[in-house]
């Protein structure tokens, strides 16, 4: 009879995991029903579907209850309800998740306190040495151009994972920023003429010479991990977001 081979079916799944693993591209045994005779992924699909209807229940609902003349609630007009705000919600959603996901890499952290604290001064007389002579003024007037024309500036070099760490972070929170690329790392041979005046001036206004160099609201906080008193740290602190909204990059 339908109800013992609904029983024999069942009795077959559980001998093979078949409702454990819930993954078989078809049933485990011939002897199902036909109206169960589907992969278990639709079961999801069922779930989907339970859901929209109940959507529509409450819509239809609602409708019915609220006072004046019964809006006519269809199956479209309840689907477009839906659909409209799991649209609202889902880039929210993304978001935030994406933000909460973002986390920092410990060994550029612990790298960056060799940097910072042995390299520093290698640096601050290395910067200047490097670019030789160039024209301060102009330099520097190009700098405080760039850091009034965005809300957020990044001095990067495109190779450096303190760099690459630093845009990232930027992203996940959804910040608009502009990336002023001086070269693809500070070594020379890598580093052009131009790039090396920015990087020595940054270092003359501000006493930074490591990029990433970030400016966010035309005020330097410094590097990744470093600096005024860095990103990761202004993260951390639950300030970064404030500061980005304050500047407009929000």
């Amino acid at each position: 009879t339908r109800k013992q081979k609904r029983r024999r079916w069942l009795k077959a799944c559980v001998a093979e995991g078949f409702l454990e693993r819930c993954r078989r591209p078809t049933p485990c045994s011939a002897m199902a029903p036909r109206s169960m005779r589907r992969p278990c992924g639709a079961a999801a699909a069922a779930a989907a579907a339970a859901v929209a209807v109940l959507g529509l229940a409450v819509a239809r609902g609602v409708a019915w209850v609220l006072p004046g003349p019964a809006p006519a609630v269809g199956r479209r007009s309840a689907a477009a309800l839906l659909t409209a705000a799991a649209a609202a919600a889902g880039p929210l959603k993304a978001e935030a998740s994406e933000a909460a996901a973002w986390q920092p890499d410990e060994v550029l952290r612990a790298a960056s306190v060799v940097v910072n604290g042995l390299l520093r001064p290698i640096y601050a007389v290395e910067a200047p040495a490097q670019a030789g002579d160039y024209d301060r003024a102009a330099v520097r007037a190009r700098i405080e151009r760039d850091v009034k024309a965005s809300p957020v500036v990044v001095y990067s070099y495109s190779l450096s994972p303190f760099c690459t760490q630093a845009k990232e972070l930027l992203d996940s929170l959804g910040a608009k920023y502009t990336a002023v690329e001086l070269s693809p790392e500070w070594l020379p041979g890598l580093l052009s003429p131009e790039g090396a005046a920015v990087r020595s001036e940054l270092g003359a206004m501000t006493g930074q010479t490591s990029m990433p160099h970030v400016f966010i609201g035309g005020k330097s906080i410094g590097g990744l991990f470093t600096g005024t008193p860095g990103l990761v740290p202004l993260r951390e602190s639950g300030e970064l977001s404030k500061l980005l909204k304050a500047a407009g990059a929000l």
